[in-house]
């Protein structure tokens, strides 16, 4: 009686051991090994990773969305966004051999498109593709050097800044130069304009602040510089009467644009190598009334408080794409090719999906 007693209850323990898939009882769990430098944290809670790849998550908008634009402060942290997009144009343009250096834009105002070609001609198309005019300003000598222009547009006037140190303002109706001068260092940055004055960052790191009117300098700030010269453009938002722009080791300064006095800066990647530095990657800065959203090169996406300039928040990518603001929500796209949607005010990412998921790799031929 006792021996099938006996028996009877180890029949029970081993049973349970077998159905119990955390016994391992009959299992010998095997160490998977990870390799934490190739691996990037975006959730750190397993409470946030239940919503974190969702894929039904869908930003709800108005059939008829309004753009906030603000044209008088030319401020680019609001990105217009329209759904229906088809073709209107095409436009033909030089190859400038020096584009994998400098970022230049094209610069749109209203149904007319300015741009430049590779001797540094200036010239305006309509809605038609048809070209209104073509100048160019400079000599046979800075012809051959193909300097790279960025612009920027107050009322009637064009301003000019370039990658070999002139900046001048022309007529956007005429073309007509209004006044032209030479800079100490070449420009690589965004121009915005306020009031009668106009703001753009040279290769020294210096913000200036220029007269709109004659070209003389009103105010420079000066920040740190990297010893390598960054070719990453840099980039500059308005908000009221302050300019918050970033330079080539990754600072973001706030500064009065009446006085050009420091109202905050804040390092967000003070340890960046000097490859980094280089070919620097950072996204452009945005806004929203409260806060600068921008990417580093330490792996980070940043939320910065536009008054006091303290860190909101941080989420553990980097994106070198200008992050747009939909409602409450930030979208972009990182370095590794993730579509990431964030909760602004939090940062909590509320969607991430691969683009390159279903994309194969093709094998290259061996030679």
């Amino acid at each position: 009686m006792n021996k099938r007693f006996f028996y009877f209850i180890l029949l029970l323990f081993l049973l349970e051991c077998s159905l119990n898939p955390n016994s391992k009882f009959w299992t010998k769990e095997k160490k998977i090994l990870v390799d934490k430098s190739s691996t990037t944290v975006l959730v750190k809670s397993k409470k946030q990773s239940l919503n974190e790849f969702n894929q039904n998550f869908k930003i709800s908008l108005p059939k008829n969305l309004k753009i906030e634009t603000n044209q008088k402060l030319n401020n680019d942290g609001f990105i217009n966004f329209n759904a229906n997009l088809k073709k209107m144009s095409k436009y033909n343009f030089k190859t400038i051999s020096s584009f994998s250096n400098f970022e230049p834009e094209i610069l749109l105002d209203n149904n007319q498109l300015f741009y430049f070609d590779s001797k540094g001609t200036i010239i305006k198309f309509d809605d038609n593709s048809n070209v209104v005019w073509k100048q160019n300003y400079y000599s046979k000598q800075d012809k051959k050097l193909q300097p790279i222009l960025f612009f920027g547009k107050s009322g009637e006037d064009l301003f000019v800044a370039d990658s070999i140190a002139n900046y001048y303002v022309i007529n956007k109706n005429t073309g007509k130069l209004k006044w032209k001068k030479k800079h100490s260092s070449s420009f690589n940055s965004q121009i915005k304009t306020f009031e009668d004055k106009v703001l753009v960052i040279d290769m020294e790191n210096r913000l200036r602040c220029f007269s709109l009117e004659t070209g003389d300098l009103i105010w420079s700030v000066k920040t740190q510089q990297s010893l390598l010269r960054s070719q990453k453009k840099q980039s500059l938002i308005l908000n009221n009467d302050k300019v918050y722009f970033s330079n080539s080791i990754g600072d973001v300064t706030a500064v009065n644009i009446s006085n050009g006095k420091i109202i905050w800066q804040t390092p967000t990647q003070s340890n960046v190598s000097f490859g980094n530095t280089y070919f620097l990657k950072s996204s452009d800065i945005v806004s929203d009334k409260n806060s600068i959203f921008v990417s580093n090169n330490n792996n980070q996406f940043l939320s910065i408080d536009l008054l006091s300039g303290t860190i909101n928040w941080k989420q553990n990518f980097s994106s070198e794409l200008r992050p747009a603001i939909i409602s409450d929500y930030l979208v972009t796209i990182s370095d590794s090719g993730l579509l990431i949607v964030m909760n602004k005010e939090t940062g909590e990412i509320v969607r991430i999906n691969n683009l390159f998921k279903n994309i194969k790799e093709k094998k290259k031929k061996k030679i």
